[in-house]
This record gives structure tokens, C-alpha cells and sequence, in this order.
């Protein structure tokens, strides 16, 4: 469609003065305002602030096609205003915050305040309970006597406007505390259920338990209140806790420990009980419980159980009693140990342990490194306890080492050898010289020149030999027999200020001797326990008959689960045994067993040897024509020392037709015969 020419020519005349820089049609201004002679003033507070002066274009610029209002000419410098008469209300308006703003604003005050409310009503007000609404104490006295029954009281008070429902109060009792009703139990946690408490009502509660402790320790009680409120299932909890002091015990316990002890070397302390009571205390019982690697040597009065249970008797009023321990304790060097000592009235003779103790008492030992470390070894064997068999030759090893910074001179080694097993003749060494009088070797620096001075870390090794007596030797058989190796050390390094310190060290071996056990295998034809048939000599192709006797030998201690196993040839036929015996038969492995169990020390010494019988029968191939073939396998013998804690085993020579002392039996009669 055409656009008329007047139409057109108005249009581009409007496009014209658009694009114009007068901003209207046919204007012309000068391009630069005229410069003025006013002085110009500094603003130096908002006040000052005047609206700017009218410009004579403004009539010009008051036209439709002028700027929006406030803007800036950038070709004249000025800013013009819109006419009052062309001024939009909008446009003079300020803006406002939005809705959603004012929206968000009114809810976070709105939550805020809830808050603040809920938390006030949950605190102070209405309905609700509060843990501070609750008063809890329980009532104990400052002072408690140990090992007394002592009660004590917990008062619930409810300053809630609401009832307190499904309550329970739980106790915790400090460690040793002991149940009223059973002493021998111990008693860490008690419950008691209360019920309901309601708005303003007190409730007490009683609480019984006997304390025990050191005079003078602190125990502490924790008490627990755990309620729910109406209209919830949650369980809300009030907690209290009281304190005393142990008065008195029935008895007191001193252990006098030292404070550091050398690894592997002996030492002593005394355990002394006193009674605190005005009348006699009967049954009184000391126990020990000792750190690991601890080992106790010997005490005085000797101990009822294993090193760790002395009955005192009846201490009188004011009366005490101490024993002395000694023993050795290994560990490395900084390690704390810690001996529990516990003292208690028990009137059952059979109890290893305190039930009922009066109190317990802790003591701490620091193991420190030997300043010259020695070791004694075996064999290949080396620590507390090695085992030899007895009657044997052994070949020992002296190994030291100087663990102190300093050097040491003047070393010494002394061994010492002792047990009723040991054969004081047979001991030597190389290099040291043995002194029968007292069974002792010594080395020192005029034997070993490297014991003269030895330097920080310095270390060397020394050689002996010795044998034990074999079982049975001068008519003596010894029950558990050990030789016990102990040697010391000794040294000299500067001290302080230069002046010489004597140091020791020490360590012992014990040998335990495991048993010596003896088999035997005695084949009869003409006597025994059964009835033998069958031609003497044996035939080919014929049965004949003999007895198998088994003899058990064992010196010193006790094997126990000993059993004796041989298998039979396959030209052999097993007939059975003698009633009572203890052997078997297994067909399959054609294996003879039998089961001796435990092997008493002595047998075959002191007592009688233990045998077992069983009846066998030969049918030989012509193959055997003229030899002595054997009737059973090799028999072998095996245990368990309960002494020495070590396997023992022993075998006995396959018994053949070449019979030894039976009756009527010949030399002839052994070899097989063709017919």
C-alpha cells in the first residue's frame, strides 16, 4: 500500500528534526553557552543547596521532543527540567518496597515473637515443666565409715504447675560399693521407680549401700531423675551429684612397694594390716593382685593360695600384721605396673579370693632397665624357665651388655649353679674358674681382659658346661628335679663428683629336668598271662602263639595322657589282651594302642613299672625259612611331662621268635623251620 507524498514528506520531516541536534526543527543555538564572571561557591553542608538557576533555553527545551527529566546535555553542559504543565505525577513519586518485601518482613516478627513467647511459657509459664522446676538432693553425710552400711536420703520436690509421670530415680555408686542385702555383690546401679509426682508434692526416697575406700578418699554419688510430661513420650532427666569422705575403715592396708624396681632383678616390699576397729576382727583375709611379669619368689607368713592369699586370723583392737614378698618383675624400661592389694573378713576356708573386702589399696612400681644386662641361654633355648633331659651334658651361654652411657671397669660375672640334680663335677668354663666349694664361676678381667673396661653399649659373651645326675643315681631318685643358673654382675663407673659407683645387675634361669621314660618289648612263649600254642620253633604255614609284654619306666615326673602305639607285621595275626590292660586294636591300620594315661614318677625306680600284655599269633612264609622275624613293629612311647610342660618320648626294640628268659625256651627254637 502507498503512503500519500504529504503523509511522506511529514514523516521524514519528523524523522529530520529527530535526528537533529537541536532537538527541534530549525533550531539553531550556539554551540557553547557564553562563560559567566559569578563565582563560583563551594558547598559545605546540605543546606546550601539552592535548585539551579533558570536557563534561557528552557522555553526551547520545554518542547515534546525534550529529555526525560533531569537529564544532562552533553552537547550544552545544562540539565533541563520538563515543563510543569508536561510532568507526569509517577514520575515525581518516590518507590516504594514491594509487597512480597513487606511480606517477609511481618513474618520473621511474627516468628521472632513466637519464640520469645514459647520460650517464656516453656521456662515460667502455663503448662509446662521445666528441669529448673524440679529440686533434687540427696542428703549424705560428709564422713562415712568404711565397709559400715550407710543410708542416705533423696529429696524430689515437683515446682511445676504440671505432674511429673513415670518417674525413675537411678543411682551410680562409686566403684567397691557392696549390696546391704548381699555383701559378697558389688553394687554400681540401682533403679527405683517412683510413680508419679504432682504439681507442688516433695517425695523422699532412701537409698542403703556400704562404702569402701581408703580413710580419707573422696567417693561420689550421681543421682538421675527420669520423668516424662503429659502429652509427650519423650524421657526428660534431672541430674544431681553428692560427695563424702571415707571415715574410718575397719582396717587400714599400708603397702610399702619401692617407687622403681630393676627388670629381672630381685626386690622386696612389705604389705602390713592394721586393725582401726574397737573389737577383734575375725577371719581377716589378705589378698594380692599383681602386674603382669611380676613373679613371686617367696613371702613370709607363706601364703595360703599361690602367692596371693594370706589368712591373717583375729586381729585384735590396734593390732597388725605384715607380710613380706619377694619376687622379680620384667618389663620395659618406663613401663608402670600396679599392685592391688585387698583385705576383707571371709570365714570360708576354700575361697582363694576376698568376697567381701574392706577396702583395696593401689600401688604403682616404675620398671627400669638392669644397668648391665645378662642373659643366660641353653642350648638354643634362653629365659625364666628351659628345659634338659636328664642325665644329659648341657652347654650354656653368658650374654652381657652395658646399657649405662658411661663406661664401666672392673666387671665381674659370677655364675652360680644349684640344684640336688646338679653333678658338681662335670661343671667347667674355658675362661672362668669354677669353685667346687660353693658351685660358683667367676669371670673378671684377669680371665676375660675385656672385662677390664667396657665401654657404653659395650657387650661380650661367656661359655660353661655342666650335667645333670642320671635318674636313679646314688639310689636316689629325685622328684621335679631342677638346676637353677644365677648369675650377678657387677661393675664400677665414675659416679657424681667424680666419686666410683658400685652398679649390680642379676638374672636367673631355672632348668627344669623332664622325666626320664623308659619302654621295653618282651615277646613269651612258654609263661605269661595266656596260653601259648603252635610248634616251637614256628613252621611255615603254621600258627603259633606268643605273649607281647609292654614295660613302662618313668623317673621323676609325672606323664600325663601316656600312650604306647606299635603296628603288627602282615604275617601277624592279633588274638586280644590281657583283662584290664588298656589296649586296642584298630584292624584297618592293624595299629596295637595303648592307653596308660597318667604315668606316675617312680615307676620302674622307686615303684613298680607299669606293663601291658597282649597275645599275638605267627603264621611264617617259607620266605622267613631260618630267620627270626619280629612280631611286632617298633613301639613308641609318648607324653606329656606336667613338670618340665614338654613332650617326652621314648621306643622299645621290636620283640622277635628269639625269645629272651622264658622257661623252657631255646636257642634253637627261634629260627623258622620249612616243616
Amino acid at each position: 500500500m502507498a503512503v500519500p507524498k504529504k503523509k511522506q514528506d511529514a514523516i521524514e520531516g519528523l524523522s529530520e528534526s529527530l535526528n537533529s541536534r537541536a532537538y527541534g526543527p530549525k533550531l539553531h543555538i550556539n554551540e557553547r553557552t557564553p562563560l559567566s564572571n559569578e563565582r563560583e561557591q563551594v558547598l559545605t553542608s546540605w543546606s546550601d543547596i539552592r535548585p539551579p538557576k533558570a536557563d534561557p533555553a528552557a522555553e526551547i527545551l520545554s518542547q515534546p521532543l525534550e529529555p526525560a527529566p533531569g537529564r544532562f546535555d552533553p552537547f550544552h553542559e545544562h540539565t533541563y527540567t520538563t515543563p510543569n504543565f508536561l510532568r507526569n505525577d509517577t514520575m515525581t513519586k518516590k518507590r516504594g518496597m514491594s509487597f512480597s518485601t513487606k511480606f517477609f518482613l511481618a513474618s520473621l516478627a511474627f516468628f521472632l515473637i513466637a519464640i520469645g513467647v514459647a520460650g517464656y511459657l516453656f521456662v515460667y509459664g502455663g503448662n509446662t515443666i521445666s528441669p529448673q522446676n524440679i529440686d533434687m538432693q540427696v542428703v549424705a553425710p560428709s564422713m562415712v565409715d568404711g565397709g559400715k552400711q550407710s543410708s542416705l536420703q533423696v529429696l524430689i520436690s515437683n515446682r511445676n504447675q504440671s505432674p511429673l509421670q513415670l518417674v525413675d530415680l537411678v543411682v551410680d555408686y562409686p566403684d567397691g560399693t557392696r549390696d546391704p542385702n548381699n555383701p559378697t555383690q558389688t553394687l554400681s546401679h540401682e533403679r527405683q521407680t517412683i510413680g508419679d509426682i504432682a504439681s507442688g508434692e516433695q517425695v523422699k526416697r532412701v537409698i542403703s549401700a556400704i562404702f569402701y575406700g581408703q580413710q580419707g578418699t573422696q567417693q561420689t554419688i550421681n543421682a538421675t531423675l527420669e520423668y516424662s510430661i503429659p502429652g509427650s513420650n519423650s524421657i526428660f532427666e534431672k541430674q544431681v551429684a553428692t560427695t563424702f569422705l571415707v571415715g574410718s575403715s575397719p582396717v587400714s592396708v599400708t603397702v610399702g612397694t619401692p617407687t622403681e624396681a630393676i627388670a629381672g632383678q630381685q626386690f622386696s616390699f612389705d604389705v602390713t594390716v592394721q586393725s582401726n576397729s574397737a573389737s577383734p576382727i575375725d577371719n581377716v583375709l589378705l589378698q594380692g593382685q599383681y602386674p603382669f611379669g611380676f613373679s613371686v619368689l617367696n613371702s613370709t607368713p607363706p601364703s595360703s593360695a599361690g602367692g596371693t592369699v594370706w589368712r591373717l586370723g583375729t586381729l585384735a583392737p590396734g593390732a597388725s600384721q605384715t607380710v613380706h614378698i619377694t619376687g622379680t618383675i620384667d618389663g620395659q624400661d618406663g613401663d608402670q605396673r600396679v599392685f592391688r592389694f585387698f583385705v576383707g573378713s571371709d570365714a570360708d576356708q576354700t575361697d582363694t579370693v576376698v568376697k567381701v573386702p574392706f577396702l583395696s589399696v593401689p600401688q604403682t612400681l616404675t620398671v627400669r632397665r638392669p644397668f648391665i644386662s645378662a642373659t643366660i641361654a641353653l642350648g638354643s633355648q634362653s629365659g625364666k624357665n628351659v628345659t634338659a633331659v636328664a642325665g644329659s651334658p648341657q652347654t650354656g651361654t653368658i650374654t652381657w651388655q652395658n646399657n649405662l652411657p658411661d663406661a664401666v671397669s672392673n666387671m665381674q660375672v659370677v655364675l652360680a649353679l644349684s640344684g640336688p640334680a646338679l653333678d658338681s663335677k662335670s661343671v667347667n668354663s674355658t675362661n672362668g674358674f669354677y669353685q667346687s666349694t660353693n658351685n660358683t664361676i667367676t669371670w673378671t678381667k684377669d680371665q676375660q681382659p675385656e672385662l677390664a673396661n667396657v665401654p657404653p653399649g659395650g657387650s661380650g659373651t661367656l661359655n660353661f658346661t655342666f650335667s645333670t645326675l642320671p635318674p636313679g643315681s646314688g639310689g636316689m631318685v629325685y622328684a621335679n628335679p631342677t638346676v637353677n643358673l644365677t648369675v650377678s654382675v657387677s661393675g664400677v663407673r665414675p659416679g657424681q663428683d667424680s666419686v666410683p659407683e658400685t652398679i649390680t645387675s642379676a638374672a636367673t634361669t631355672q632348668v627344669s629336668l623332664s622325666s626320664l621314660v623308659g619302654l621295653t618289648a618282651t615277646a613269651l612263649h612258654f609263661s605269661g598271662a595266656f596260653q601259648n600254642t603252635g610248634p616251637m620253633p614256628p613252621v611255615v604255614g603254621q600258627a603259633t602263639s606268643y605273649a607281647i609284654v609292654w614295660t613302662a619306666t618313668n623317673s621323676s615326673n609325672t606323664i600325663a595322657n601316656a600312650v604306647a602305639t606299635a603296628t603288627l607285621p602282615p604275617y601277624v595275626q592279633y588274638l586280644g589282651a590281657a583283662s584290664g590292660s588298656g589296649i586296642s586294636y584298630d584292624a584297618q591300620s592293624r595299629t596295637v594302642t595303648w592307653n596308660i594315661g597318667d604315668l606316675k614318677a617312680g615307676a620302674g625306680y622307686s615303684g613298680a613299672a607299669v606293663t601291658g600284655t597282649f597275645q599275638v599269633a605267627l603264621t611264617p612264609s617259607i620266605s622267613q625259612v631260618g630267620n627270626t622275624p619280629p612280631l611286632t613293629g617298633i613301639a613308641t612311647l609318648h607324653g606329656q611331662d606336667r613338670f618340665a610342660n614338654v613332650q617326652v618320648q621314648t621306643t622299645a626294640v621290636a620283640p622277635t621268635t628269639l625269645l629272651g628268659s622264658d622257661g623252657a625256651f631255646t636257642q634253637s627254637m627261634a629260627p623258622v623251620s620249612a616243616k
